[in-house]
């Protein structure tokens, strides 16, 4: 039904009328039940698009109150299902997206200024641009939905779920890609849900969060209690779903992680320097197990494996006296600049393999536009001119095969999926996460983990110099893990696994497969937009 509008004593009631009318009007051949209630007014739009924004922020790590995923999105998307004018829906969408990545990523500033030499002012404008320019994912998802709502009316809704996926898709591979704590990271501690992840990856869970979304407010619009009911069916689901079909195989490995807790600002003259790595050669050396695999974090401070023999012959010594293979993070040098690198020594203390980091961090590893951003001079003077690698390295042990990614490289689905694809049976991670603080960044990256375990199924071992260190299962179980911000180790048992998932073999297969019908969906419009017009 229309809302029809009484017009005033002095007519202005029926140019209001018109003007509604004419910001609601849709498309030739939209179902009527599009107008079957006026839009927000825009204050209360903008409202709706804020608290969408903070919903999806609290399900996140930290503070983690995860069940509100599945109506984080519903106060946006029901400003969306009034069909507000093109202005308005673009309007919410950003104040949404505003609030999610200042949210989310606050840390950047706090980072860039605390640990990265930026003044705050400088500090915080980074911050700022970041968030300026990423809030226009939002953007681009609404205006999707904008036009899948004029076109096919309230139905329009159920399209969110493979746009959202679309956008989250192209926010992973776009100028490097920057897939960090996309919406499906929320629904993690549902375990048996989880396990979609090694069919579909993380998007799966990004649908199925932005599908129920989409339901309640379909269904609530609608009237539709099938709708409603189905999205009730899949919260309890997620809730109560076990894991099924779980299986643990007979390759055990014990391992070490050696939590370091360099400080950044740790001075590196001796005998300050010397004393900082007897103190970590002890701690690497005690215990009351013999591990197979020992672990260091990303390095956080000048260590040179092969540059410097006197930081060689100290991680040999620890890998010949626990007489077990010894990972460890350094830098290195690739052609004429260093590398981010990681080197395996076998338990005689000779170096077997080396990985130099491939996907290296912008602004924080290498500057990128850097002639674009001649202005900042200050700001590309405190980062780093490191060297990507090339190859995804498999290293031996015993018989059995491990991959390293470094920090950053945990985050990006497909690139840890390529070593699993490899021969990779375990998978190992050293990042220095000392840069985020106390922040909720360091709960996010575990997080990420996680799925990296679940969608290729491997154990990971995860080595955080100033934590968060884990022992993640296949499955997704934390197995252990350490306290931020303080120097230990951990001891542990994980196994190889040989096994390969749907994931592991063909990838992001259900993402471009949303981004396929979301564009065929665009295309079939414009067609029958150009017929209209020629009949």
């Amino acid at each position: 039904m229309i809302h029809r509008i009484a017009p005033s004593p002095s007519g202005r009631g029926q140019g209001e009328g018109l003007r509604i009318w004419k910001d609601l009007k849709p498309s030739p051949g939209a179902p009527a039940r599009l107008l079957s209630r006026l839009p927000l007014p825009v204050g209360e739009g903008l409202v709706c698009g804020i608290v969408s924004g903070i919903l999806l922020v609290l399900s996140l790590p930290k503070p983690d109150l995860y069940p509100l995923a599945w109506i984080a999105l519903t106060p946006w998307l029901y400003v969306m299902s009034g069909v507000p004018t093109l202005r308005h829906t673009l309007a919410v969408a950003y104040a949404a997206g505003v609030v999610f990545f200042a949210g989310t990523f606050y840390w950047i500033s706090e980072t860039m200024a605390i640990y990265g030499g930026l003044s705050i002012t400088l500090a915080i404008g980074v911050g700022a641009l970041f968030v300026i320019v990423f809030a226009l994912y939002f953007v681009l998802f609404a205006l999707g939905l904008h036009l899948a709502i004029k076109q096919f009316g309230a139905g329009g809704l159920l399209f969110a779920a493979p746009l959202w996926v679309s956008v989250e898709l192209l926010r992973s591979i776009l100028l490097s890609g920057f897939p960090w704590m996309l919406s499906g990271y929320s629904l993690v501690p549902y375990t048996g849900i989880l396990q979609m992840a090694a069919w579909t990856g993380i998007y799966g869970l990004s649908f199925v969060a932005t599908a129920v979304n989409s339901l309640i407010v379909y269904g609530a619009t609608s009237r539709s209690k099938m709708a409603l009911g189905i999205a009730a069916a899949v919260i309890l689901t997620a809730r109560f779903l076990p894991v099924l079909a779980e299986t643990r195989p007979d390759d055990p490995v014990p391992v070490r992680l050696v939590q370091t807790n360099i400080s950044l600002d740790q001075p590196w003259k001796q005998p300050d320097s010397d004393q900082l790595l007897d103190e970590l050669g002890k701690l690497s050396t005690g215990g009351n197990t013999r591990p197979k695999l020992v672990v260091w974090p990303e390095t956080p401070a000048p260590f040179y494996l092969n540059a410097d023999a006197g930081f060689r012959a100290r991680m040999q010594d620890i890998a010949r006296r626990l007489e077990a293979y010894f990972l460890v993070g350094y830098v290195d040098a690739v052609g004429e600049g260093p590398s981010n690198s990681a080197g395996l020594l076998d338990p005689k203390g000779d170096q077997v393999s080396r990985y130099d980091k491939m996907h290296l961090v912008p602004f924080g590893e290498y500057v990128p536009f850097k002639r674009l951003l001649f202005f900042a001079e200050s700001l590309t003077r405190q980062v780093g001119d490191f060297i990507p690698g090339a190859e995804y390295t498999i290293a031996s042990l015993d018989g059995h095969r491990i991959s390293t990614a470094i920090c950053y490289e945990s985050i990006f689905p497909d690139l840890v999926r390529r070593f699993v694809k490899r021969g990779s049976e375990l998978l190992v991670v050293i990042t220095n996460d000392g840069w985020f603080g106390e922040s909720s960044a360091p709960y996010q990256h575990l997080r990420m983990g996680v799925v990296r375990a679940v969608e290729n199924r491997r154990y990971m071992v995860r080595t955080a110099n100033t934590g968060i260190s884990a022992i993640i299962g296949p499955y997704g179980r934390i197995e252990a893990s350490t306290p931020i911000g303080i120097r230990t180790i951990l001891d542990g048992t994980v196994h190889f696994r040989s096994d390969r998932t749907f994931y592991t073999e063909y990838g992001d297969v259900f993402a471009y497969a949303n981004a396929i019908l979301v564009a065929g969906l665009l295309v079939w419009r414009e067609h029958a937009r150009r017929n209209r017009r020629t009949i």
